[in-house]
């Protein structure tokens, strides 16, 4: 009779395990799906795992492959779970509310059945705002964009419309499966095609600055940030795949505004930059309200939760400041971008606290004005002219754009060293967490 008990309990004791893997590996699929980092991705996994009383997980992410195993100490019997995420897409309200049940399960862990039909729900929610208001978020960065770089109304007004189609094609695309460097290079063909468009209705309009706007709403979703954030957490593997990805996006955006600037050329018209784009003091409150637009714009489209909206609108306009203070100061682009990033995120910190809000979906909407379009542009249009100082161009772009997230994350490695969870986490982990629960203090209520 005991042979048999003892059999039972190891086989609910299984089926007790698979239950908490595959409830694990759901919950890291869906923030990893929806921005998170490879680390949280990771520490997400250890943590909920220990929370359901499972020792000895080992938990990986290899660009889009999540691994965790578990080895039971009693019979050395091994279970290991992986899926295969192919398609990442931002996502920052399932990302937070994903975040949220996370944070209850390492608090108080429900029973696994009731977490999954919670997470379920979440999944299988409605978006928080329609296709057409997303889309319409993306028009708004464009327009606060084209605001931003110094663009009158005829400007602004074709920056909006240029963006809507940009991104109503661009989805369209998407949808048929269609490669995304293909989708970035019917994008970026677009802005100089509007851009044309503009210059025979307003000829004293600089129609250029339509193709910049295009180029900084093409480039907010690019997965810099999370690439910076892998490599700097040790997962090299994860963050060179997420590096090529973001230069294979921005290698079709270029490739794109290259072809429709010689097709335009070839009418006549010439795409150029005005060098004279300094502001004044008299424009600081104009770019600090074009800088709250695109953040609005950014935070509609990617589904910012609506409790953290003001904030990331106020950050955005602080972070737009900062810059603009170290470039006055003489700091150069990349040292004024990294410091501003510095700013953000060392605020980001409290207010992801008052919000209840990853720091992840409060840094990267707030730094999206100070995306390097206009370099970017710039160093396209010298190489397209013969000129080597474009490709000095092109690494500056890039430079600011690793400037931006190393230094949001330096400054979030910083308050989470002093008061946070990266005290407390294994020696694997090297950088800050990004999306999960993080309870700063030196108290229990720390969750990871």
């Amino acid at each position: 009779m005991s042979d048999v008990t003892r059999a039972i309990n190891v086989f609910d004791s299984a089926a007790y395990t698979r239950s908490v893997l595959d409830l694990t590996m759901r919950l890291a699929e869906v923030i990893f799906a929806a921005g998170a980092g490879a680390e949280d991705a990771t520490a997400a996994m250890e943590a909920i795992t220990r929370a359901y009383g499972l020792r000895g997980t080992e938990a990986n992410v290899t660009h889009t492959i999540i691994a965790l195993t578990h080895e039971d100490p009693a019979t050395h019997e091994s279970i290991t779970r992986s899926r295969n995420v192919k398609y990442r897409s931002l996502n920052y309200s399932k990302l937070a509310a994903t975040s949220e049940l996370i944070a209850e399960i390492l608090d108080s862990p429900p029973d696994v059945a009731d977490a999954r039909k919670r997470l379920a729900t979440i999944v299988s929610a409605k978006p928080q705002v329609p296709a057409l208001y997303r889309r319409l978020g993306w028009s708004l960065v464009g327009a606060g964009a084209a605001v931003l770089i110094g663009g009158g109304l005829v400007v602004c007004v074709a920056a909006f419309v240029a963006t809507f189609f940009i991104d109503l094609i661009t989805t369209s695309l998407d949808r048929r499966q269609v490669p995304v460097f293909y989708q970035n290079v019917v994008g970026g063909a677009i802005g100089p095609i509007v851009a044309a468009i503009v210059a025979l209705i307003d000829t004293s309009a600089n129609p250029s600055l339509v193709v910049i706007a295009t180029i900084i709403m093409l480039l907010a979703g690019v997965t810099t940030f999370g690439a910076v954030h892998d490599t700097l957490s040790g997962f090299y593997l994860t963050g060179t795949a997420r590096m090529m990805e973001a230069l294979l996006i921005t290698g079709g955006l270029v490739t794109g505004v290259a072809g429709a600037s010689l097709l335009v050329a070839r009418f006549g018209f010439q795409l150029r930059v005005d060098a004279n784009l300094t502001p004044t003091l008299a424009d600081l409150p104009v770019m600090l309200a074009a800088a709250m637009v695109i953040v609005a714009g950014f935070g509609l489209a990617v589904q910012v939760p609506w409790r953290a909206f003001w904030v990331v609108c106020l950050l955005g306009a602080v972070a737009e400041l900062l810059y603009l203070g170290g470039a006055s100061a003489g700091f150069g682009l990349v040292w004024s971008s990294a410091l501003s990033a510095m700013g953000v995120g060392l605020l980001a910190a409290i207010a992801a606290r008052v919000v209840r809000t990853p720091p992840l979906v409060i840094v990267v909407s707030a730094l999206v004005p100070l995306v390097p379009g206009l370099i970017l542009f710039r160093g396209l249009l010298q190489l397209s002219d013969g000129n080597i100082d474009g490709l000095l161009s092109m690494l500056t772009a890039g430079a600011v754009a690793a400037a931006l997230a190393a230094g949001a994350i330096l400054a979030q490695y910083v308050v989470q060293f002093v008061w946070g969870p990266a005290r407390r986490l294994q020696r694997r982990f090297v950088g800050p967490l990004m999306a999960l629960p993080v309870r700063l203090g030196r108290g229990p209520g720390t969750r990871i």
